[in-house]
């Protein structure tokens, strides 16, 4: 079974049996049979068989119970991270395995460690937090990446306090609404899960679910019955039927519905593809374990701000509704990513002050950016202040300007200090560009001129920049200048004009 790249598949078999005996826990009260274990085992290592060769992305198993203390889970997630197609694999679990049986059988199956990635739950009845905040430490020192965490019981708020000043700064504490609470929690409360857990916001959100969001992405139980995510509907096909992958995986987004209202749980809205999700958890969100970028380049236009559907448009007296603006959550991301020293910048096809406009409620969040479509680049940070402009020929005006009068556009310039930097060939909203439009105007120009010009088009923009003008470039440059690696920057964005910037960052266009 083939799928698209950076997919990801959470795998649930039929064990429902827990080692812990945690009072509110239902699992931890069957007594599983040697039958049923059997059983288990078979079901993982049949599903581990069948992608083995050919899934690409990253296999979390997200168990009833836990699966880790058994090991037959071991040797396939062994198997499955030496594949040079598989990036990341793991399970959610409570951490109870033994450190030197199971990573001796994980390692004698061939198994990478720097693959391995575990969502580590703390269980207060059934361990300190001394003793599990040791065996984080020492999992961590072994090279496995793990996150911690537990539901945000209101008395617990101190114990778990004590345990993230236990753990590594760089060992992620993350706390789960406590559903069963029964109403909401106080500010002060947020305030204490807050100051253990920077993205605690995210739990108190409400989530819309949203399909179109979930790409990519399948929940697949032990007899191979499928779901978009873990609360979704099944879809009426199984994963181990036969079928030509590709147009199976969009028949299962087409025939499969959600039937849900809200994305109630991590596991749910945690695995979708907003950029949000992308940019705090890298290229597999699911296993919550943040990426920690040391800076971030954020396309406004379709990702700070989202672009107004067309029947959403109004026109009243000639202008055009009021534009939307940044969203509460997106706002609360930038001022996490801020607070914890992470270095934002704009990367948008708008020239600098129609940017500041647009994000009049967000830029003091950031440091500068790559903007005209990386015509001017611009950096503010740490008592630095460095600029520069990709300059324009004058000639292509005035070629523009002496043949091109009358063809249904206006000619917008863009300077500073007379250099010219960006042109924008301004059509009515109702005739937006069509591209072969645009090609026969450019080749209006001399060959010269075309050869120092790169030019793209957005609705009715002809936009018009500099060939050496990228985003990516200029990407590139404010790295340099601001001593950020390649391997520690990240963006966002939504179209075309954002896509060599992604792929330099090391993250993937949104939907794609």
């Amino acid at each position: 079974m083939r799928f698209m790249n950076r997919s990801v598949i959470l795998y649930r078999g039929s064990l429902k049996s827990c080692n812990y005996k945690c009072s509110y826990c239902p699992f931890s009260k069957h007594r599983i049979s040697e039958r049923e274990l059997e059983k288990d085992k078979r079901q993982w290592l049949r599903f581990v068989e069948s992608i083995a060769d050919d899934f690409q992305g990253g296999v979390m198993v997200a168990p009833y119970g836990e699966a880790l203390i058994h090991s037959w889970y071991w040797e396939g997630l062994a198997r499955l991270s030496a594949s040079e197609r598989i990036d990341a694999v793991g399970a959610q679990t409570n951490l109870s395995f033994s450190e030197q049986r199971d990573l001796g059988i994980f390692l004698h199956e061939k198994g990478k460690l720097e693959k391995l990635h575990f969502w580590a739950t703390f269980h207060p009845e059934m361990i300190s937090t001394k003793e599990f905040a040791e065996k984080c430490k020492r999992l961590k020192s072994r090279g496995v990446s793990l996150c911690v965490g537990a539901v945000g019981i209101p008395e617990m708020a101190e114990q778990l306090l004590a345990l993230r000043n236990l753990l590594p700064d760089d060992i992620y504490l993350w706390i789960n609404k406590m559903n069963g609470l029964k109403r909401e929690y106080t500010h002060k409360e947020q305030e204490k899960f807050l100051a253990i857990d920077p993205y605690f916001w995210r739990e108190l959100e409400v989530v819309p679910a949203d399909r179109k969001q979930c790409e990519g992405r399948l929940f697949v139980e032990a007899d191979g019955s499928m779901r978009i995510c873990n609360i979704s509907r099944k879809t009426r096909m199984n994963w181990y039927d036969s079928y030509d992958s590709y147009d199976s995986y969009e028949r299962i987004l087409k025939e499969t519905e959600c039937g849900q209202r809200i994305c109630s749980c991590y596991l749910a809205y945690g695995g979708r593809n907003d950029f949000m999700n992308q940019v705090l958890f890298g290229p597999y969100p699911i296993f919550r374990i943040p990426r920690r970028a040391k800076a971030v380049f954020w396309d406004i236009e379709g990702t700070l701000i989202p672009k107004e559907r067309p029947e959403e448009k109004e026109l009243v007296k000639g202008i055009t509704a009021e534009k939307q603006n940044v969203s509460d959550s997106v706002k609360k991301g930038l001022e996490t990513l801020a607070g914890e020293g992470t270095l934002l910048f704009f990367a948008t096809t708008l020239p600098y002050r129609e940017a500041m406009q647009h994000c009049e409620e967000i830029r003091h969040w950031f440091q500068g950016g790559v903007f005209a479509g990386g015509a001017h680049v611009y950096l503010r940070y740490d008592e630095k202040e460095q600029e520069f402009f990709y300059e324009l020929d004058e000639k292509i005006l005035c070629q523009l300007e002496t043949t091109c009068t009358g063809r249904g556009f206006r000619i917008v310039k863009y300077r500073e200090k007379e250099r010219l930097y960006k042109l924008t060939l301004l059509r009515p909203s109702k005739r937006p560009w069509i591209k072969n439009e645009a090609e026969r105007l450019m080749d209006s120009l001399t060959s010269e001129l075309r050869e120092n010009i790169r030019w793209f088009l957005e609705e009715n923009c002809l936009q018009i920049v500099s060939a050496k003008a990228t985003k990516a470039e200029g990407v590139r440059m404010l790295c340099q200048w601001a001593d950020i690696e390649q391997k520690d920057a990240a963006a966002v964005g939504d179209s075309g004009e954002d896509e060599e910037m992604m792929r330099w960052c090391y993250c993937h266009p949104l939907g794609r």
